[in-house]
């Protein structure tokens, strides 16, 4: 009689043991997502410094050099050149917002390194974080960008839909997309520091090989699929359906570009982690 309550009793042990390993487990990995999260906190707040100076006058910085970067250049396009079309100030920033996160994103990447090259060669810390703080720097800095819409849907009295709902969505795609283009950036750079100015030239190529000066609706039929194949393209029309149209976003415009922002960092991340083991030597 007294076998079944031993088996009873071994298999009630054996349980508990189960849950203490997933209970240790969890743990574990909780204290490591922390640490992770830490880390990159005190990149970014070090590296929005670097950027954006220090004080009172870090906010107005803050605030107004997405203006700088991008106000210039809309006004050239719809104020000087005066382009026809529906909203065209607000079109153009539906382009060149979310484009800047993806150009200051690979921008910053490509000097992360060799901004910290002290702490790289004298500390030991996840160098894999360093692009990705990058990109949430400037993706901080971003968030003033947006009142550039705000601002343009005022000026042409276009009033937000339902569909704004949408936005977090589509800043996730943006984000996932600019930290998929950071990585190689931050090793292009590494190891061909003298071509750094063509690739951020290459970048930039990206924008106008892309709907960023008008709608892809108004493309000629036969370029139309070739621009489809910038993952730049599923992004602007996703800000212009939500900002301009005020409709949904299609599957595709989101997908596309999500995929090709996936696609880049499982090819980099591998590399990345294989070289940085190197960045002492090289950054030193």
């Amino acid at each position: 009689m007294a076998a079944p309550h031993s088996e009873a009793f071994d298999a009630q042990e054996a349980r508990l043991e189960r849950a203490r390993t997933r209970s240790g487990w969890l743990a574990a990995h909780v204290a490591s997502l922390r640490r992770t999260m830490d880390l990159l906190s005190v990149l970014t707040a070090a590296d929005l410094k670097f950027r954006y100076g220090r004080g009172p006058f870090q906010v107005v910085r803050w605030l107004f050099d997405p203006f700088a970067l991008v106000g210039v250049y809309l006004v050239l396009i719809t104020v000087v050149l005066d382009r026809p079309g529906t909203a065209p100030g607000l079109s153009i920033a539906c382009a060149i917002v979310p484009f800047q996160l993806v150009m200051l994103g690979v921008g910053n990447a490509m000097g992360a390194l060799t901004l910290r090259a002290p702490i790289i060669t004298n500390m030991a810390f996840r160098r894999t974080l360093l692009p990705l703080s990058s990109v949430l720097t400037e993706a901080l800095a971003f968030g003033a960008s947006l009142l550039l819409i705000a601002l343009m849907m005022g000026i042409y009295d276009v009033a937000p839909t339902a569909a704004i709902a949408w936005l977090p969505v589509v800043l996730a795609v943006n984000l996932i997309l600019a930290t998929g283009f950071a990585y190689p950036a931050s090793l292009f750079a590494l190891w061909f520091r003298e071509l750094k100015p063509f690739a951020l030239s290459f970048v930039r190529i990206l924008f106008f090989l892309g709907p960023g000066l008008v709608p892809l609706s108004e493309t000629s039929a036969g370029a139309r699929p070739l621009l489809e194949l910038n993952p730049l393209t599923g992004l602007f029309e996703s800000y212009r359906d939500l900002f301009l149209y005020g409709r949904s976003p299609s599957a595709g415009q989101l997908v596309y570009p999500l995929a090709f922002g996936v696609v880049l960092l499982a090819i980099a991340l591998p590399v990345y982690r294989r070289e940085q083991r190197e960045f002492a030597k090289v950054v030193g």
